[in-house]
């Protein structure tokens, strides 16, 4: 399926201008749409005073809130103004008043991708951003997570698929067809010593994207101190690669949290997007 309408989670903060950079690069590539959806939900400071003070006190709040999201939707027209001008109708701004996580994957599911930056929130902005795993895990889309300060003039035409023959892995590969078809190069990688059967596995995803026209190789990462997150980081590095594609949480979200899983160190320590699936 080609990309032609392209989502980014909006909240103005700077990671989300990152995004917004990489969203409008793929929207010129694939001559996408491109909408902005700011989900706002309700301040800490207004959840807080909200059972002692009465209405019109916390009118101040509320107006101090419009505002806020007044100069959040600016930011977003002039950052795009150029994009639009060049592609008149095809640039889209929207809000919607929910609780950012739930907000974001419930709209997401009628779009081809995702663009977020990654958590940035603090307490003052948390109502305004959501987490890109919980996004990831949830949406049933393709999400594209960048690190903050990822800054391109092109969109780097060589990438890697994190291959461990999991559902999510399969899924992100399915999910990122549309993205890797446009790629020059596509490795393969599988972390540590497989068996035989997830290496004949791996000669297999070569062959489906050889078959997708895409040039591709399969290659094999140590597996060191650092773990899986580590060797893939190593590899992005040693390839020039500009995109990981990778299933998130194979194993339970809790368990990640828990034992310090692969998808929260991705997300917390690579410098280039990410494409995740579920």
């Amino acid at each position: 399926m080609a990309i032609k309408n392209i989502l980014v989670g909006w909240t103005g903060l700077p990671g989300a201008e990152d995004a917004l950079h990489v969203a409008a690069l793929m929207a010129r590539k694939h001559d996408a749409h491109l909408t902005g959806l700011l989900v706002h939900g309700t301040s800490r400071t207004a959840a807080a005073l909200a059972p002692w003070i009465s209405s019109s006190a916390a009118a101040p709040l509320v107006e101090a809130e419009r505002e806020r999201r007044a100069a959040i939707a600016a930011a977003f027209h002039e950052l795009t103004r150029e994009l639009e001008r060049d592609r008149p109708g095809k640039t889209h701004y929207l809000e919607v008043a929910a609780e950012p996580d739930v907000g974001l994957v419930e709209a997401a599911r009628v779009y081809d991708i995702v663009v977020v930056g990654r958590d940035e929130a603090d307490g003052e902005t948390a109502h305004l951003a959501p987490h890109p795993d919980l996004l990831a895990l949830r949406c049933g889309r393709p999400v594209l997570i960048v690190p903050p300060g990822y800054r391109t003039e092109r969109l780097v035409d060589r990438a890697i698929l994190a291959w461990d023959g999991g559902k999510a892995a399969a899924r992100a590969l399915a999910d990122a067809m549309a993205i890797l078809e446009t790629h020059a190069h596509v490795s393969v990688v599988t972390v540590g010593e497989p068996d035989a059967a997830r290496r004949c596995e791996g000669r297999e995803v070569v062959a489906h994207l050889a078959r997708h026209g895409i040039q591709t190789d399969l290659r094999r990462a140590e597996r060191g101190p650092g773990g899986v997150a580590a060797a893939l980081r190593e590899a992005l590095a040693e390839h020039r690669s500009g995109l990981l594609v990778m299933g998130a949480y194979e194993h339970s979200r809790l368990a990640e949290e828990v034992f310090g899983g692969v998808t929260r160190r991705i997300l917390a320590e690579l410098d280039v997007p990410v494409l995740m699936a579920h």
